[in-house]
C-alpha cells in the first residue's frame, strides 16, 4: 500500500528519534569544534598491514580493522574525527564499471560489507576512537540501491523484503536536473550497474530505510553521518531521517547555488559547503580572491550556521587538489592554512598530506598504503602545525566563541587574502612556489596599535599600526598567521 507521509510513518520515526538520540551524540554545535579526516575503507590501510596491488576499479583489500591500526597516523596530523566509506552490504558483481570498493552500491541496508571486516570491526573501530575522544562520521545512502543490471531488467527479488518489488522504487526515469521533482523521483543511473530510487513515499519501505540506520548509529556508537545525494531526497523525508538517527548530518547538495543548497539546513543538521568550494578552487587556481571573499560573505547570510557546514578541497567525487596544479606544495600549504581557518568544519580527504594527484573518479582514489604512511611528508607536518595553531587560537578566544564567531575577511587582492578568525590573522596566497609578488598591507585587524606580532611559520615579527593595519610582507608565496607575540604559545622560542 501506498501513503502520503502517513501519520504511521511519523509516529513510527518518533520513536525510533526517542529511542536512539543517545545523550551522548555529539550536536552540530560541538561537531563545529571538529576536523574531520575522510577515509575511503577499501583504499586507506589493510590488516595486516602488507600494501597489496590495487586495481583502482576493484576491491584493494582496506578494512575497518586497518583504520583502527593507523590512528596513530591520523590523529598525529591532529583530526579528531574519521569519516568512513558507507559499511552496508553492496552489490558483489564485477561491473562495467569495476567492483563495489567504494560503499555506494549497497544492495541490503540491514547488512554489513563483509569487505571491510566483521561486525566486531566497526564496534572496535567505533571503541578505538572514542578511546582516543575522537569521532567516527560513516558515509551513507538512503535514496537509492544498486543492482547490476539496466533500468528495464532489474531483478528486485534479490533485495530484502520491503525493498523486494518493484513497488519499493519510484518508475525508471532519466533526471532532468532543470526539474526539481525529476531530481528527486528519477533514476541517479539508468544504465548498468542501475540505482533504483528508493520510493520515501511507500511508508513501510521508508522506515525500513531509516530504521536500518539509525539501528547501526546505535549499534556501532556512530556521531555523525555524510548523506549522500540528499539533494536527491524530498526534503519532509530528510527531516524525518534527522529525527530518526539523532546524530550530526552533514549532507551532500552538489551544486553552486548557495540559495538552493541552503534550502536544506533545517531538513538536516548541515551541507557540504559546495557554493564555497566552486569558489575556493577558482581563487587558489589564480583567480582574484574577490570572488572567494564574497562568497565567503554570502555564505554567512544565506546559511543559518555556517560554522557547522563541512568544508573541503576535494572528495572522492571531485579531482584531488594537486591534480589540478601540478607540482606546487606551497599552493597545498596556502589552500589547506585557510580551510582550517575559514567559517566552517575542516574536511581533509586521505592522500591529500601525500600530494595524491589522481583526477577524475576513479583516478582520485588511490591505496594510500603507496605512500608508505610517511609522517614526515612536508604537508602531513604542514597539517599537524595548523591543527597546534587552531587549538592556540580557540584556547585564547574560548572554544564556544571561537568556533561561533568563524572567520571574517580583511581584505583581498588578485594574490591575496587576509581574514581575522579569533586572535589571529590569517594571509594566504595563491601564486604558488613559482610566482613573484610582493607583500600584502592588512588594511586593519583586531591588533591594536603598537602590538608586536609574529608569524607562526617563520618568526617574522612586525609592528601593528593604526587600526591595526600592517605590512604582511612576501614568504615566497607561502601562507602566514599573525598572532600578538605573547600569545605565541610554544611557537617561536
Amino acid at each position: 500500500m501506498f501513503f502520503n507521509r502517513p501519520a504511521l510513518v511519523a509516529r513510527s520515526l518518533a520513536v525510533a528519534a526517542a529511542f536512539f538520540n543517545s545523550a551522548d551524540a555529539k550536536t552540530a554545535a560541538e561537531w563545529r569544534e571538529a576536523s574531520i579526516y575522510q577515509v575511503l575503507t577499501d583504499r586507506f590501510a589493510t590488516t595486516d598491514g602488507t600494501s597489496p596491488h590495487c586495481d583502482i576499479s576493484n576491491y584493494c583489500g582496506g578494512t575497518w580493522k586497518g583504520i583502527e591500526n593507523k590512528l596513530d597516523y591520523i590523529q598525529g596530523m591532529g583530526f579528531d574525527a574519521v569519516w568512513i566509506s558507507p559499511v552496508i552490504h553492496n552489490i558483489e558483481d564485477s561491473t562495467q564499471w569495476g567492483q563495489a570498493y567504494h560503499g555506494y552500491w549497497g544492495n541490503d541496508p540491514s547488512s554489513l560489507n563483509p569487505h571491510f571486516g566483521t561486525p566486531a570491526d566497526l564496534k572496535s573501530l567505533s571503541d578505538a576512537l572514542h578511546g582516543r575522544g575522537m569521532s567516527l562520521m560513516i558515509d551513507v545512502v538512503i535514496n537509492h540501491l544498486a543492482a547490476n543490471q539496466a533500468s528495464g531488467s532489474v531483478d528486485y527479488s534479490v533485495f530484502p523484503a520491503p525493498f523486494n518489488t518493484a513497488s519499493a522504487f519510484h518508475n525508471p526515469c532519466s533526471i532532468d536536473y532543470n526539474n526539481q521533482g525529476s531530481i528527486e523521483n528519477c533514476w541517479l543511473v539508468t544504465d548498468t550497474p542501475s540505482l533504483p530510487d528508493v520510493n520515501s513515499e511507500n511508508g513501510d519501505v521508508y522506515t525500513a530505510m531509516v530504521n536500518s540506520v539509525a539501528d547501526i548509529v546505535k549499534t556501532y556508537g556512530i556521531d555523525g553521518i555524510r548523506l549522500d545525494t540528499a539533494k536527491h531526497v524530498p526534503k519532509p523525508y530528510l527531516t524525518q531521517f534527522q529525527e530518526a538517527v539523532g546524530v550530526y548530518v552533514t549532507g551532500e547538495v552538489l551544486d553552486g547555488n548557495p540559495d538552493f543548497v541552503a534550502g536544506y539546513e533545517g531538513p538536516i543538521s548541515s551541507v557540504l559547503n559546495y557554493p564555497l568550494w566552486y569558489a575556493l578552487i577558482d581563487s587558489f587556481m589564480g583567480a582574484d580572491f574577490s570572488r572567494l571573499a564574497s562568497m565567503m560573505g554570502t555564505v554567512v547570510s544565506t546559511f543559518k550556521d555556517v560554522n557547522a557546514m563541512a568544508n573541503f578541497l576535494d572528495n572522492h567525487d571531485q579531482p584531488r587538489f594537486a591534480s589540478r596544479q601540478g607540482n606546487d606544495v606551497v599552493r597545498d600549504r596556502n589552500a589547506a592554512t585557510y580551510l582550517m581557518f575559514a567559517s566552517g568544519i575542516p574536511v581533509v580527504y586521505y592522500g591529500f598530506e601525500h600530494r595524491f594527484g589522481g583526477a577524475a573518479d576513479p583516478n582520485n582514489r588511490e591505496a594510500l598504503w603507496g605512500s608508505g604512511y610517511n609522517t614526515d611528508a612536508a604537508l602531513y607536518k604542514h597539517i599537524a602545525q595548523l591543527h597546534q595553531i587552531r587549538d592556540i587560537a580557540s584556547n585564547l578566544a574560548g572554544k564556544a566563541e571561537y568556533f561561533a564567531w568563524g572567520a571574517e575577511v580583511l581584505g583581498t587582492s588578485s594574490q591575496y587574502l587576509a581574514m581575522k578568525r579569533g586572535p589571529i590573522v590569517v594571509v594566504v596566497s595563491n601564486v604558488g612556489a613559482a610566482g613573484t609578488i610582493n607583500g600584502f598591507s592588512v588594511p586593519s585587524s583586531q591588533f591594536d596599535s603598537g602590538d608586536t606580532i609574529v608569524d607562526l611559520f617563520t618568526c617574522t615579527t612586525v609592528t601593528a599600526g593604526t587600526g591595526g593595519a600592517f605590512q604582511s610582507a612576501a614568504n615566497n608565496g607561502e601562507s602566514r598567521v599573525w598572532i600578538r607575540t605573547q600569545d605565541k604559545g610554544s611557537f617561536c622560542p
